[in-house]
């Protein structure tokens, strides 16, 4: 058999694998098998017909005992409208899904970077329970796996994980430009509802930390809604969520007294969101906000990890105050007001968990965003953790919020601890 149908029989098996068997009445869609290694994260130079959500292909990997996992490649929007792939996971249990489908948890991870290679996809088997990067025991360089999957999987639910734009795919990754980010998140449980095998419904939600929780949140408002159709969001789960856009970001450029993150996170992070925001709107110029000295770092971004570069400025021994211009220009103000969480209401109940001993996000910003998020009289239950650390509150609140998120798919009533 020559080589070139070798491939061809190869993927049809794979393929078949991927959709599983047909059913009598009709048979499913069939899932293009995508490319081993580096090129699966290339998408083909004409994207597939269909909304965000369409699938591009996917690729079986290792799966938690008793689980079946894919990396998926899908189209998603960013905020201005443009369509662009996006790479993730969709991780599901075994065996025939229950006659209604499986719900579905959404995982949305914290800030890795924003270069392409910062994804929590690409790793040797990333589909697993969390691993924290700040331990003796992590083989990798980055927060790589999902909190409580094996709980999450035990309880019979599919767990979507998006790597969101720019990370993993080509393109500058929009960091914390909520609406980008939000429909990431949604897109990849629309993605995971084409791969028969996986059985999942139309029943969401979202879980995620730092960074993710922003994004978590922004899915959860109501100008996300009519894009989340047809999935049914019912509740928004954020671990020390990035909600409080505007005075953060300008925070880390005129840190004040109770700053506590190192200046050459602070920098990198301010850098990060600067190109991120410069990417989805036009309007932004880089040369208002970034100085001659914050070129070089920068460009850094495309390819570096937030920690490495932080320790690269660290051990340069620059003066990250140096890379920035001031004051902040108004059109930008205005970009980080509009993506500060909080300012409308959500479709669907939230839960927040906060650290005390958080230097990352500031317990007072997240604060902040309970009491904007309480005038719209949506549940919004907030709960601190003594003690815990922006690492540590994925594992400190695990119990509660796998807990909550039951509760949201049984259909109880979500608690609040607004004031009334």
């Amino acid at each position: 058999m020559s080589r070139s149908r070798t491939a061809l029989a190869a993927a049809v098996v794979t393929t078949a694998l991927l959709v599983g068997a047909a059913s009598a009445q009709a048979a499913p869609a069939r899932v293009r098998l995508g490319p081993e290694g580096s090129a699966f994260y290339d998408p083909p130079k004409t994207l597939p017909a269909g909304k965000p959500g369409t699938l591009i292909w996917a690729r079986p990997i290792q799966a938690p005992k008793g689980a079946q996992a894919w990396k998926v490649l899908y189209k998603s929007k960013v905020v201005g409208g443009k369509t662009v792939a996006v790479s993730g996971l969709v991780i599901a249990p075994k065996g025939k899904a229950p006659k209604r489908g499986r719900p579905v948890v959404a995982w949305a991870h914290g800030t890795l970077g924003g270069a392409r290679g910062c994804a929590p996809s690409i790793p040797d088997n990333p589909a697993r329970n969390l691993e924290d990067y700040y331990t003796y025991t992590s083989e990798y360089s980055i927060d790589v796996g999902v909190p409580a999957l094996s709980q999450l999987l035990k309880a019979g639910y599919v767990v979507t994980a998006t790597d969101y734009q720019g990370l993993g795919t080509p393109g500058v990754h929009q960091y914390t430009v909520g609406t980008t980010e939000a429909n990431n998140v949604l897109d990849s449980v629309k993605a995971a509802k084409q791969l028969p095998q996986s059985g999942t419904s139309n029943d969401v939600v979202v879980l995620g930390w730092s960074q993710g929780g922003g994004a978590a949140i922004f899915a959860g408002q109501s100008a996300a809604s009519s894009y989340a159709k047809p999935l049914r969001l019912l509740g928004i789960a954020a671990l020390a969520p990035a909600a409080n856009t505007a005075p953060d970001i300008e925070g880390l450029v005129e840190p004040g007294p109770t700053s506590t993150l190192s200046p050459s996170v602070s920098a990198v992070q301010q850098l990060n969101a600067f190109r991120g925001f410069a990417a989805a709107y036009p309007n932004l110029s880089m040369g208002d906000v970034v100085s001659t000295a914050g070129q070089q770092p920068l460009r850094a971004l495309g390819i570096q990890c937030t920690i490495h570069l932080g320790d690269v400025v660290q051990e340069l021994g620059v003066d990250p105050a140096t890379f920035f211009k001031r004051p902040i220009p108004a059109e930008w103000r205005q970009r980080f007001q509009e993506n500060t969480a909080g300012n409308q209401t959500t479709v669907a109940p939230v839960l927040t968990m906060q650290g005390t001993a958080d230097t990352v996000v500031n317990p007072n910003g997240t604060t902040q965003y309970i009491q904007r998020a309480c005038r719209f009289g949506q549940p919004v239950e907030y709960s601190t953790y003594p003690g815990a650390t922006h690492q540590t509150i994925p594992f400190a609140a695990q119990r509660e919020y796998v807990s909550w998120i039951a509760d949201r798919f049984a259909g109880r009533r979500a608690p609040s601890n607004c004031p009334t």
